[in-house]
């Protein structure tokens, strides 16, 4: 029932355009969707609460594109739901975008647009999943970008426990998870064909758990995971990269040049930390936010007074033979392609790489994907931890055998 997962590819925004479903047009950049008031969180929100998720985006332009957007509601895979429109959305599903403004003493000059859901003109009717596309008005294949995010219903109960391994083999890099579930609140006839659990840490896809089956049911109640079946890789802190400061002597040790018309900030070389101890670091698993130094400090509105700057960002490392290293995170949406690949430099042996970013602070990992079998290592350069802190998030999908659309019935979100 559930075919090939993508929701873990769905939670996450993504740029798209004519050429396929990761391309990205050259003038949009620092697509973001989250929970309004949480610039980290994880874009859900509970069915007909008083949260709204907020889209944002700029367009690297100083003149104002007319947008439209469409909402549209999906099962858990990413393909559009058999629903009509009148029966998962209250309102008109397709709109302007009439949130805009221009940036404000910046070098480079762009127009940041903004959408909230639910709004006066659509509010949603069902949980699940949700998709929307950006396009220029009355050009729906014009699409410039695509995100999604979810709506939920605490309809099942749903609880966790994560821990340290307590076998010697998996206690210095993995976290055990304890999962149960109980559904006595939910209609359920087939528990293994209509539920379905889905497990995101940080909201990186290389390292989640999809489709997940009970292994005993009691009951209602639904046991995913006995002790030391369910291990995920703990993975590193994540390295941080502070962009705040471009207009004068930055606290970080970066170094900032202006060469006309663009900020440009090195950072020290990083290291290898595959095989160095467990380090305690203050992280935003894997997120960023928007902030820049300004010299009125009311300002508040960051999104339309930060700047955009090239960040090169260096890894000490000898050259991979087997593939391709990539500077990785939720600022590039975990994609991996030309925009965020490093090049080698053989002279300094090390891996550099070009970042066009705007002013904020920005949690990112160093990656390695094999030519030959596509594997991403995402151990190769930061190792792994059992103690290092994750934020995981648990969903349970429920269809039954004669819907025709897919609940989500329950959400957790746990920093571990």
């Amino acid at each position: 029932m559930f075919r090939n997962l993508l929701i873990l590819f769905l939670l996450i925004p993504t740029i798209v355009g004519a050429q396929g479903l990761f391309f990205q047009q050259s003038n949009v950049h620092t697509l973001r969707t989250y929970v309004e008031g949480d610039e980290t969180s994880f874009p859900i929100i509970e069915l007909g609460g008083n949260e709204r998720v907020m889209i944002e985006f700029d367009i690297i332009s100083s003149d104002i594109a007319d947008l439209e957007y469409n909402l549209r509601h999906c099962n858990a895979d990413g393909t559009p739901s058999s629903l009509l429109p009148t029966e998962y959305a209250n309102g008109f599903t397709q709109n302007p975008i009439t949130n805009y403004t221009s940036s404000v003493n910046t070098m480079v000059e762009y127009i940041n647009y903004r959408i909230g859901f639910p709004n006066d003109d659509v509010q949603m009717l069902l949980s699940g999943c949700y998709v929307v596309d950006i396009f220029y008005a009355g050009n729906p294949d014009s699409l410039l970008a695509r995100t999604s995010f979810l709506v939920c219903e605490q309809s099942a109960a749903i609880d966790v426990e994560i821990r340290k391994p307590q076998t010697s083999v998996d206690e210095r890099h993995a976290q055990e998870i304890r999962l149960s579930v109980d559904c006595s609140n939910l209609p359920v006839t087939n528990y293994f064909e209509e539920l379905s659990v889905a497990i995101l840490q940080n909201g990186n896809p290389y390292v989640s758990r999809i489709g997940l089956k009970p292994k005993q049911i009691a009951g209602q109640q639904l046991i995913y995971s006995y002790s030391g079946d369910l291990l995920m890789a703990g993975g590193n802190e994540f390295r941080r990269l502070d962009l705040r400061y471009l207009h004068r002597t930055p606290i970080n040790y970066n170094q900032v040049e202006y060469h006309a018309p663009f900020f440009h900030v090195t950072t020290p070389t990083d290291e290898n930390r595959a095989f160095k101890p467990y380090f305690t670091e203050t992280d935003q698993n894997g997120q960023f936010v928007i902030y820049a130094e300004t010299v009125n400090k009311s300002f508040d509105d960051y999104y339309r007074f930060a700047d955009y700057a090239f960040a090169h960002l260096t890894l000490a490392a000898e050259p991979a033979l087997d593939g391709d290293v990539f500077v990785c995170g939720n600022f590039c949406h975990w994609q991996l392609d030309s925009t965020n690949m490093m090049r080698y430099n053989f002279q300094q042996r090390r891996y550099e790489s070009d970042l066009f970013l705007k002013q904020g602070v920005y949690d990112y990992i160093y990656v390695h994907r094999n030519t030959f079998t596509g594997q991403v290592d995402l151990e190769r350069y930061e190792g792994s931890h059992s103690e290092t802190s994750n934020r995981y998030l648990f969903l349970l999908f429920f269809r039954p055998t004669t819907a025709d659309y897919e609940q989500l019935a329950g959400a957790v979100q746990i920093d571990n």
